[in-house]
């Protein structure tokens, strides 16, 4: 059964700063800051009052906040900060899995440590696992993979088009 009751806590190593929930909200809080005026030439107090802050999207969708303290700014996902604030800090070659794959789903709930092989197990099961032109490293297109098995192309113009011999054959045999 979800929780439906929202809980605040400190962001480590923020705590002066930003509180994050159990159902993926970070805030501001309430602060005074000392600092100089150049307008006046003397130092001055300024309050800022918490707010509900709103987060960005990174290019795979994953909600991410900056933020900043003694103008140091420090960008993270805002699923790492839920597990930090209420699990604790993740072991080594730990990083944050979403149990249900929906990487805007920061309930506290649907989040864990675990390790990247893990979580990529986690991606195929859910099918969100990119590979072939999806992925972010692939080289070339669809359409040019399918000449060079289909043999529409010939080798010399595919290696014109930056495959590699060693590519070149890959894919013919189907490795990639």
């Amino acid at each position: 059964m979800e929780n439906l009751m929202e809980t605040w806590k400190d962001v480590p190593d923020w705590e002066k700063y930003y509180q994050v929930s159990n159902k993926g909200r970070v805030k501001s809080k309430d602060r005074v800051v000392t600092k100089y005026c150049g307008l006046h030439n003397k130092v001055v107090t300024q309050r800022y009052k918490g707010f509900i802050r709103k987060p960005s999207i990174d290019k795979d969708g994953r909600p991410f906040v900056t933020l900043s303290k003694n103008k140091q700014k420090f960008s993270t996902s805002v699923a790492r900060l839920v597990l930090m604030a209420f699990v604790g800090m993740p072991e080594d070659g730990q990083e944050c899995c979403h149990n249900d794959g929906d990487a805007t789903n920061n309930n506290l709930e649907n989040l864990r440590w675990d390790t990247h092989k893990e979580n990529n197990r986690d991606r195929i099961r859910h099918d969100t696992y990119k590979t072939g032109t999806d992925h972010h490293f692939s080289k070339f297109s669809e359409d040019l993979i399918n000449k060079i098995k289909t043999k529409k192309i010939t080798k010399q113009e595919a290696l014109r088009q930056g495959v590699s011999n060693t590519h070149y054959y890959r894919i013919i045999n189907g490795k990639r």
